[in-house]
């Protein structure tokens, strides 16, 4: 249901907003892997929590923000225009959704413990909250 969902979102999608949506979509498919492990549903892989962690850190910081320029919220975006008007705050949680993926990457890599695994995919995700409660409809 979940990816019938995000077919149908990005339907008529095109250009700029299409690329965006794509990114989201790794985005959230990364978290996807790591959420069960940080609910103890699966074993903490350091590994595919690395990879994971790099793949969104590459969708983020000045990366993300350069898939908003001003005036791409036509539909079927769903981002409201107080990314422009606060394009301060914007830019600096697409900064810190990088940092924070690469102290997540970071752990990982150095097979830092689940409980610190934990705190810093808290983090990121916090951030990601704190982004589309702002910015999104």
């Amino acid at each position: 249901m979940t990816v019938s969902i995000a077919a149908i979102a990005h339907e008529g999608a095109s250009g700029v907003v299409e690329k965006r949506m794509d990114g989201m979509k790794a985005i959230g498919q990364q978290i996807k892997i790591m959420v069960p492990m940080m609910k103890g549903a699966l074993p903490y892989d350091p590994a595919k929590v690395a990879e994971s962690a790099g793949i969104i850190e590459e969708h983020a910081g000045e990366n993300f923000t350069n898939l908003f320029p001003e005036g791409s919220d036509e539909k079927p975006s769903e981002a409201l225009a107080d990314i422009w008007t606060d394009w301060s705050k914007f830019s600096d949680l697409a900064t810190e959704l990088q940092n924070s993926a690469t102290a997540l990457k970071t752990v990982a890599a150095s097979n830092g413990s689940e409980d610190e695994f934990k705190g810093a995919l808290g983090t990121m995700m916090r951030t990601c909250k704190s982004c589309h409660n702002s910015f999104r409809e």
